[in-house]
């Protein structure tokens, strides 16, 4: 009978080892993967005690650029969103650790004037915070017209709010100024019916679309004074004269441009009539919701 040499042996049988050196190995990688843990909970340790460390840590915030009456509430709104701690251990006011991102949403959260927000180091213990706050593209008040005979009345009965370029509520409006557009929406709500501040009034191109009926009208030569949306994709815009404020009608239907184009059309053609007749220009209102056809009604 052949018996193998040892080398023969574990040349035939590469994979088989003793029970002793199997024991041995599966000791070493247990004692390993608990060396392991022991080091990583005592790194992990080391460094939530490092994050909590005093000097290190933010104390103190300056906003910089928002209103005066706006800015203590976004410092202490900017403060709370870094109290606390990650997963119970680390420390949120650390400044490796800060989250820009949620101190940037709590301060929009905060105020709806806030627009964009820069966040960089003072020194040790501080953060500086600029704030760029929206600006406003319109007035929008939530009541009808106020009439004064034939003119606009802008006084502080009307209920009117500061929207941006976009369309959304940002703030209550303080202002009279009559050089910056004015919507009329009656319908307008907010979440609880009451509370609009934070909401939109329309969709972006909506209100884009509206925006640049009114500016091209404006832009043209005539004196709006304000637009009123009436809802089911119906306005008005309000035109004043020397002698009186000239409605004018139109809707969503036939297209803002192609109404837009009419009117001008319209305009120019009855001035060039009024003026080659030695006529004061007097309309009582202009229809442009009916195609390429423009109706209009002389004052009486």
């Amino acid at each position: 009978m052949n018996i193998p040499s040892r080398s023969e042996f574990k040349s035939r049988n590469p994979n088989v080892q003793s029970k002793k050196f199997v024991r041995s190995r599966e000791k070493r990688i247990v004692w390993g993967c608990i060396l392991a843990l022991v080091a990583f909970f005592t790194l992990t340790f080391a460094f939530s005690r490092l994050t909590h460390l005093s000097f290190i840590n933010i104390h103190n915030i300056n906003v910089i650029g928002a209103d005066s009456d706006i800015s203590d509430s976004l410092s202490a709104s900017a403060m709370d969103s870094i109290q606390g701690e990650y997963l119970g251990l680390f420390s949120k006011s650390n400044y490796l650790l800060l989250s820009k991102n949620n101190i940037s949403n709590a301060l929009q959260k905060a105020d709806a004037r806030v627009n964009n927000v820069t966040i960089v180091r003072g020194d040790l213990k501080s953060l500086n915070i600029y704030i760029e706050e929206k600006k406003p593209a319109a007035v929008v008040c939530a009541n009808l017209p106020n009439w004064e005979e034939s003119d606009l009345s802008f006084d502080g009965n009307d209920v009117c709010y500061l929207v941006d370029s976009s369309g959304f509520i940002f703030m209550n409006a303080t202002t009279t100024d009559k050089k910056i557009n004015r919507f009329y929406i009656p319908d307008i709500k907010g979440p609880t019916g009451a509370d609009i501040i934070g909401t939109k009034i329309a969709t972006s191109t909506k209100f884009q679309s509206l925006q640049s009926f009114y500016n091209s009208v404006s832009a043209f030569g005539l004196n709006v004074r304000g637009l009123l949306v009436k809802g089911d994709g119906e306005f008005e815009l309000y035109v004043s004269t020397k002698s009186n404020t000239i409605v004018v009608y139109f809707n969503q239907m036939n297209g803002f441009e192609n109404q837009l184009t009419a009117l001008l059309s319209f305009w120019n053609d009855i001035n060039n009539k009024a003026q080659s007749g030695n006529k004061n220009l007097e309309l009582d209102s202009i229809d442009l919701r009916y195609g390429s056809n423009v109706f209009y009604r002389a004052v009486k």
